[in-house]
């Protein structure tokens, strides 16, 4: 056999090796990646803060050094939205991947928790993972286990998270939940500060040397003055807080070696306390920062992510991250989409459009029933626009004005506009009641002032997004669109009437209150008239 012969007769061997070789290689990162570590995760949440940290979404007037230090290792996302911009169904949405219209009475704010919906950190606690919290978690509202027992959420409660505490009570809470961990153990702990969360001390920011025109923009729909830029200086301080209170938690991770193995997710609930923002179903209501460093897992370090993400996905994503399937454990299905693509860096799903709105906000705001009317509202963002419909637009979106306007926090900027009356254009943007359909670019009209629903310009991609809006609601068996929406005034609040007046969105647990039949908001698919209660909802 000649030389040529021989070589083409081992040809056949080699590629059988090669390929051996391969498929053994394939399996084996295959099997490594199903055996690497599960990461640590320390998730802290703000309470009450806007897009509004740092250098990582470009704000001067508020110094945020180690969330930007962060962000600069990490990843910046730039489209993350709370289903529901308040404190109690947001907190839900992130527990349990649902949007709050799918968890009954949580869809309220001050609600009950119903005892059927696990959620996300119950499940990795059961599944092995050492779970703990600091500070605000679910709330306010009440929440017990099906034995009547305070409903901890499967974390174990540690010290540190309230206001004005000796800067050490959170770290070393911290400490004693690390040093409880057996060995190799992964752990997820949840921070839920209470800043920037209201009351501030007032001129807290010219204070600690900041200028009212520090703020480079004060929103279109607020006076531009001393009093409003006071107060923002003010809310720039206790986000300054929160940062801190982020570094702490930071460096008791390098204490313990633990940083380079730790997921840290840095966001908030919410929108800024302020008129028309927390509450709302506006850009800065429901748009929220979210900074994300995974040691080790970043191919472009600080780099910005323009998906849309939405609090129901994070649960799924640290499920996911944790291999911990919900579904085993308990939980109700996952409406949320596991973003650990994006954390790798590479978008593996198509993330079209985003969904939010609100039910019953503060209670007492409205009569009605019981516990109040709520303001009824869904929601949809695609590409720069966002329509929005208000179901019960007969009704005053803050509460009504001889109440005090519930639902929106008490401040300077609030009473400055309340002062001002209803005939000033400032209180008709904050308080005013507002059409069925609202349509906005957000992208050329970030503070959504300028109402598009009526331009013929835009109706048929209106009636699309109205479409989409209506088919993805209904698949949630959303009942505002089911025709059952007064279900949701109908359900009880953990607030006893006898403290409406005093206390303002209180975070401690209070005792439930018993159902009770009663009208409320008018039920229905989007459209450009809502439809009357328990309506057959019509198609758009």
């Amino acid at each position: 056999m000649n030389r040529r012969a021989s070589q083409l007769s081992l040809m056949p061997l080699a590629m059988l090796t090669l390929g051996m070789l391969a498929t053994i290689s394939g399996r084996s990162q295959q099997l490594s990646a199903a055996e690497a570590p599960r990461p640590n995760v320390l998730f802290c949440i703000a309470d009450d803060a806007s897009c509004h940290y740092g250098e990582a979404y470009h704000c001067s007037w508020v110094k945020t050094p180690h969330i930007d230090a962060l962000a600069k290792k990490g990843l910046i996302f730039d489209n993350v939205y709370t289903p529901t911009a308040k404190c109690a169904p947001s907190r839900a949405a992130i527990l349990t991947g649902r949007f709050p219209w799918q968890l009954e009475d949580a869809a309220n704010h001050q609600a009950i928790f119903p005892t059927k919906f696990k959620v996300m950190t119950e499940a990795l606690t059961e599944a092995g993972i050492h779970c703990g919290s600091a500070g605000k978690t679910w709330g306010p509202g009440d929440a017990k286990t099906a034995d009547g027992q305070q409903r901890h959420f499967g974390m174990t409660p540690m010290p540190g998270g309230a206001k004005k505490e000796p800067g050490d009570v959170l770290p070393g809470g911290f400490r004693d939940f690390l040093a409880a961990r057996k060995p190799d153990q992964p752990v997820l702990f949840w921070f839920g500060s209470h800043d920037p969360y209201r009351a501030y001390t007032l001129d807290s920011g010219l204070e600690a040397g900041k200028k009212a025109t520090d703020v480079d923009r004060v929103p279109t729909y607020w006076p531009d003055n001393d009093t409003v830029r006071r107060d923002m200086l003010d809310y720039a301080v206790a986000v300054e807080a929160f940062d801190r209170e982020v570094g702490s938690l930071l460096k008791v991770l390098d204490e313990r070696g633990l940083a380079d193995s730790t997921l840290v997710v840095v966001t908030s609930d919410h929108g800024m306390p302020f008129p028309r923002s927390k509450g709302h179903n506006y850009e800065i209501s429901n748009h929220v920062p979210m900074v994300i460093y995974w040691p080790g897992h970043h191919a472009k370090p600080g780099q910005r992510v323009a998906d849309f993400v939405s609090f129901v996905d994070l649960a799924p994503t640290l499920l996911e991250l944790f291999a911990v399937d919900g579904a085993k454990q308990g939980m109700s299905p996952i409406t949320g989409v596991s973003f650990t693509d994006l954390l790798r860096g590479k978008s593996e799903h198509e993330r079209r459009f985003i969904i939010t709105g609100r039910e019953r906000n503060d209670s007492y705001a409205r009569p009605g029933t019981e516990a109040g009317l709520g303001y009824p509202v869904r929601a949809i963002r695609v590409g720069e626009l966002l329509y929005i419909h208000n179901y019960a637009d007969d009704r005053w979106p803050c509460g009504n004005p001889e109440l005090g306007l519930k639902d929106t926090d008490p401040g300077p900027t609030k009473s400055l506009i309340e002062q001002r009356g209803q005939a000033d254009p400032y209180w008709q943007f904050c308080f005013g009641k507002r059409p069925g359909d609202e349509l906005y670019d957000v992208v050329r009209d970030a503070d959504c002032v300028k109402n598009l629903a009526e331009d013929a310009a835009y109706y048929d991609r209106l009636s699309k997004m109205r479409e989409t809006l209506y088919n993805q609601l209904k698949s949630q068996n959303d009942p505002r669109v089911l025709g059952e929406g007064d279900i949701f005034d109908r359900y009880p609040t953990a607030k006893p009437p006898e403290k409406a007046a005093a206390v303002k969105d209180a975070d401690a647990p209070l005792p439930a209150k018993k159902k009770k039949k009663a009208d409320g908001a008018s039920s229905g698919a989007p459209s450009s008239t809502p439809p009357t209660a328990n309506a057959t909802p019509p198609k758009p």
